[in-house]
């Protein structure tokens, strides 16, 4: 069973092309949040899920309840607070470049607390995620990383995606030290080029600046040319991405992450590491499938999608 740990909250996507989201004048309203993204792309692959969050009381977080239950996402791990729903709007331009505001003060999403996580189902998890997002503010933060050294301790794999939001974040150098505390607490890490920009690091090295003791291997994404990997074993290689008429990137990233994931849960003898390229090939393959439809959830794929495009399309040179 996978355990997703962090933020559900609500989209707003602006539906004009600019790059400032002031200019936009009608936004379409839909479930996000990164980690709950992961938790409902896993369920909608056939994969058992448990997602472990604060959702408000209000409107939209009955909303982030229906819509994930509908998934089929286990909420036990829920804990409904008296707090609004965090609010993302979002905006892209012309070339895909995303705009963020976010109205969260201090939003449901970050009162997790220590107090809240289901132990004994951390403990029983096979793998353990959670995104950088909730390392914005305590107590959440703490929640997280207790949970990550929970799971791990366990012998859970876990996993971590920076999902790098400066707008969240006080200063940059914050920024920069959670996000990496939340790498180094992971054994796989999972970062598109544009996270590691954000972070100060070298996208040609990120991968190998990453590895530690904990952190046994990264998988370093790059949009429509597929994505990078590297483990602490020697392993590493590259993945081209199929070539897919995209409508929208919203969520893609998300849809990347839960496949890797539940390829990756198919390790039982041989060490995950070792399944690690066919992993990431249908996670690729996963996130190009998300960019041909509107919206994150929506556009999330089942097996038989996947499998589809790895057939039916050849490989971006």
């Amino acid at each position: 069973m996978l355990v997703c740990a962090g933020e559900a909250l609500i989209d707003f996507v602006a539906q004009s092309r600019v790059g400032d989201i002031g200019a936009s004048e009608l936004f379409r309203r839909a479930a996000g949040g990164a980690v709950a993204n992961v938790a409902a792309g896993f369920a909608r692959l056939g994969g058992q899920v448990c997602f472990v969050g604060t959702l408000g009381r209000d409107p939209f977080g009955r909303y982030l309840m229906r819509t994930l239950a509908h998934e089929g996402v286990n909420l036990d791990g829920v804990r409904l607070v008296d707090a609004a729903t965090t609010l993302a709007f979002v905006a892209r331009d012309e070339e895909g470049r995303p705009d963020f505001m976010f109205v969260r003060s201090p939003g449901a999403d970050s009162l997790l607390s220590v107090d809240d996580l289901p132990w004994d189902t951390i403990r029983r998890a096979r793998i353990f995620h959670f995104g950088g997002v909730l390392l914005s503010r305590d107590p959440a933060r703490t929640a997280c990383l207790e949970g990550a050294k929970a799971a791990h301790s366990a012998g859970a794999l876990v996993t971590f995606d920076p999902n790098v939001r400066p707008a969240l974040w006080e200063s940059p150098e914050d920024m920069r030290h959670w996000t990496l505390a939340g790498c180094a607490a992971a054994n796989l890490v999972k970062l598109s080029d544009d996270d590691a920009r954000l972070l100060g690091l070298d996208a040609q090295q990120a991968s190998r600046t990453l590895l530690t003791d904990i952190t046994r291997a990264v998988v370093l994404t790059r949009g429509g040319q597929g994505a990078e990997f590297v483990t602490a074993r020697g392993g590493h290689g590259s993945v081209a991405a199929p070539r897919v008429r995209v409508v929208d990137t919203t969520g893609a990233g998300d849809a990347t992450m839960a496949a890797l994931l539940w390829r990756l849960q198919r390790a039982e003898r041989d060490p995950w590491e070792t399944l690690l390229e066919d992993a990431v090939r249908f996670a690729c393959a996963a996130g190009a499938f998300a960019c041909q439809r509107e919206g994150a959830i929506p556009s999330l794929p089942g097996v038989h999608d996947v499998e589809r495009l790895l057939h039916d399309t050849s490989p971006v040179p």
